[in-house]
């Protein structure tokens, strides 16, 4: 009998970043060992391994009975190109699967999970390590033997953006929100509030929110925003602009959270807000219609596909369209429950066990 093959997920990442493709990564290995576990009548079931910085003691969110490598390489780090793959070289590894872009050199299967590809055009966005690092994309693409795009958005944005690549080799598989949500409860801030969730990065479009708010004229004396993240590539400061639009009052930044603290803001909020500028996937939405909140964003990027008829939307860049709309969502209780609604049963048709099951058919196809 040939031996079990071995799958390594990379997620070094996890050390120093705990959202977007960390999220992304930790659900899909729950789901992935969930589904391989349920396959009892596979003769030779696969073995599940995940790469872990040396220095990450964080396992918990790991299921049972998966492996750990530990590498001396770190995420992102300018020489990973090189000293990588001569770590992986010592290992057993029959299919590498690289949720954050970039696959690396070896004599293993890869697959690659490309999020979005807003950097290419908008550099600005980013740092000059992140523009070191994810400049590797076309080389990554082109040596990978499969590619999962997050959704058709993103999948199109590859064939225009690198477009010799192969359409055969992409696959699109739609994140989910949680597996498991907790029961709804009360959140502990007062209420009512609005909450965005996001990274402090330009692409978030934190300045056209803060912009609508200083719009909205007759805003009620008690609407507050709750700000949840943290800063990212040339994040500027939103708290310096919100005092300059005379905002600090209605803002509170609440920073990173807990998963628990985070799930319990989603289902105390009176209306969940995303004004982002592109977002390959924007798995806040989901997140929050899971949660039952009523959902505002942009129509930018993938937020159509991924939200379907379940918010309302808004140009990007229209700052008195967003306040509009936070008007009419914040003081109409009925449009506030058609959405709630309507996000809930949206939230149900992503789940992350179709998303493990054609991971685990992408991994064979490689």
């Amino acid at each position: 009998m040939r031996p079990a093959p071995v799958i390594a997920i990379d997620c070094r990442l996890m050390y120093y970043r705990k959202a977007g493709i960390a999220q992304y990564t930790r659900q899909l290995i729950r789901a992935l060992r969930d589904s391989l576990e349920a396959e009892n009548e596979r003769a030779v079931r696969p073995r599940l391994r995940v790469l872990l910085d040396r220095r990450d003691t964080d396992t918990g969110w790991l299921p049972a009975g998966i492996g750990i490598l530990r590498t001396v390489t770190p995420a992102h780090h300018r020489c990973e190109h090189l000293t990588l793959p001569l770590e992986l070289a010592r290992r057993r590894i029959d299919v590498l699967h690289s949720p954050d872009f970039i696959t690396a050199r070896g004599r293993f299967h890869k697959v690659i999970t490309v999020h979005d590809l807003y950097f290419m055009e908008h550099p600005e966005a980013m740092d000059a390590a992140g523009l070191r690092y994810y400049g590797r994309i076309g080389w990554s693409v082109h040596r990978a033997d499969r590619i999962i795009a997050v959704s058709h958005f993103t999948r199109n944005e590859i064939l225009r953006l690198l477009p010799s690549t192969s359409p055969d080799k992409i696959t699109v598989i739609h994140e989910a929100p949680d597996l498991e949500p907790e029961a709804r409860n009360p959140s502990l801030l007062p209420a009512p509030y609005a909450l965005f969730v996001g990274t402090f990065e330009p692409r978030k479009n934190l300045t056209t929110l803060l912009s609508a708010l200083a719009a909205w004229r007759d805003m009620p004396d008690d609407f507050r925003l709750v700000i949840v993240g943290e800063h990212g590539w040339a994040g500027g400061d939103p708290a310096r602009l919100a005092a300059e639009l005379g905002l600090s009052e209605r803002i509170q930044f609440a920073g990173r959270v807990s998963d628990a603290e985070l799930h319990h803001l989603y289902c105390g909020a009176r209306v969940f807000v995303f004004p982002s500028l592109c977002e390959g996937f924007g798995l806040p939405v989901l997140e929050a219609m899971q949660r039952g909140a009523p959902v505002i964003c942009s129509n930018a990027g993938a937020l159509p596909e991924v939200a379907g008829d379940a918010a309302l939307f808004h140009d990007p860049l229209d700052a008195d369209g967003l306040a509009g709309l936070l008007r009419r969502m914040w003081h109409d209780e009925a449009l506030r429950a058609r959405y709630t609604q309507l996000g809930l049963a949206r939230a149900q048709q992503f789940s992350w066990r179709q998303a493990a099951q054609a991971t685990w058919r992408v991994y064979q196809s490689a």
